[in-house]
């Protein structure tokens, strides 16, 4: 039998997703070391990095001293292709470029268009996604697409306690569609916690057999799920409900219908409501019962801060919380058998000084004794702007199977 015998279409993609994939995890590499994690032939190898200089999303960049022959090393050209992504958060829209090894190129943030109609809100992304390419300098031929992502599930709709309020009654094929037709470019629509756990994947150059969660807080709790460099999405692409792990039985009523879920115990719409009838919490925190009410996000943040800088009523808050959600994070880990968590989303990033021990700490207990793994339990570099990040990397993901 042949190394490489001549096949169709799919296996040439198999070959071309695998080649990409190992440059993006481990770049720079030889056409060897290609060959050593790919599986594949030295001469399959050959034959579809020359077709990937040629498109150009591959270049040569200086050698390898080695023993013999020195070998020639292949890097990603950055700015080959790009995708936009669309994090469409409660108070703030942001935007971002990013390329193909994952770093953001130009970024743009704006004020979410609350109260706008639909027509109103699909025409001011479309002209901010232009303002973004124009203001990068890149060609706006090599921009493969857009993502977008808001909290919450991605099913048939948005539930009204869980979408941000300008985006209540919007389903995702609905956006998509009205959006493809303004910008001219595809679109893509995800669950902010898969985004960036897809993100994360590529920003952070997972390698790509490595099985991972990205556990998100943002107004409210998820997971992103990544096996063999794929996301896990579900039946409903509604898979990583963190916010959803059931830890009383018979526990307060949850928004999604069931009962004594962590959102309800232990997410941040519960911490900032803690904080807020407590006047010594409030206090610490700069809370005003009374005056306007900022975000969810945006409140919790203020309780993480006053906490690290050693409040003591704001860090007990946060410490609950993080018990609970230690307890969910170890479930996560025992059920998928992973050794990778990462803590993702503007909830984690301005509190992971809690939750990141508190995690490690439940973890670490039954994989000494029952266990003998090591789990590590790191803060994504990019957590506050993860989920634009990880949209724009979804779109350049799915090119790859192209």
């Amino acid at each position: 039998m042949a190394d490489y015998a001549p096949v169709g279409r799919s296996r040439r993609t198999g070959a071309r997703e695998s080649i990409l994939d190992a440059i993006r995890s481990a770049e720079p590499l030889s056409r060897v070391e290609l060959a050593s994690m790919t599986g594949l032939t030295e001469a399959a190898v050959s034959m579809t990095v020359r077709r990937l200089i040629e498109e150009g999303l591959v270049r040569e960049t200086g050698r390898s001293p080695t023993g013999g022959k020195p070998r020639t090393l292949l890097r990603l050209d950055p700015v080959a292709r790009v995708a936009v992504g669309i994090h469409l958060d409660e108070d703030t829209t942001t935007y971002v470029l990013t390329g193909q090894t994952g770093g953001v190129i130009s970024r743009l943030a704006r004020p979410a268009l609350a109260g706008a109609d639909p027509d109103t809100l699909v025409r001011g992304l479309a002209a901010d996604v232009a303002v973004l390419i124009d203001a990068s300098g890149v060609d706006p031929a090599r921009c493969l697409g857009v993502g977008v992502v808001w909290p919450g599930p991605q099913g048939p709709g948005v539930h009204p306690e869980q979408a941000p309020i300008h985006l209540r009654g919007w389903r995702g094929d609905d956006l998509d569609r009205r959006l493809a037709a303004a910008t001219g470019m595809q679109v893509l629509v995800e669950n902010d916690a898969t985004a960036a756990a897809v993100g994360e994947y590529w920003v952070a150059r997972v390698g790509p057999t490595r099985a991972f969660a990205a556990l998100y807080m943002g107004s409210g709790i998820g997971a992103g799920i990544v096996i063999d460099g794929v996301a896990l999405r579900g039946a409903q692409a509604n898979a990583g409900e963190f916010g959803h792990l059931c830890l009383q039985v018979d526990g307060l009523p949850c928004w999604c219908g069931s009962s004594g879920c962590l959102e309800v115990l232990a997410g941040p719409q519960v911490v900032v409501g803690a904080a807020l009838a407590d006047p010594v919490a409030a206090g610490e925190a700069g809370l005003d019962r009374a005056s306007a009410r900022r975000s969810v996000a945006a409140d919790f943040a203020a309780v993480a801060r006053a906490a690290r800088a050693g409040a003591p009523a704001c860090r007990a808050l946060l410490d609950d919380s993080a018990r609970y959600v230690a307890a969910a994070a170890e479930s996560v880990v025992n059920l998928l058998d992973i050794d990778l968590l990462v803590l993702t989303g503007p909830g984690f990033a301005a509190a992971s000084f809690v939750y990141g021990p508190a995690i490690t700490s439940r973890i670490a207990a039954a994989d000494a004794r029952t266990w003998h793994r090591s789990v590590s339990v790191t803060v994504s570099l990019a957590a506050a702007t993860a989920s634009a990040t990880g949209a724009a990397a979804v779109v350049l993901q799915s090119s790859m199977r192209r």
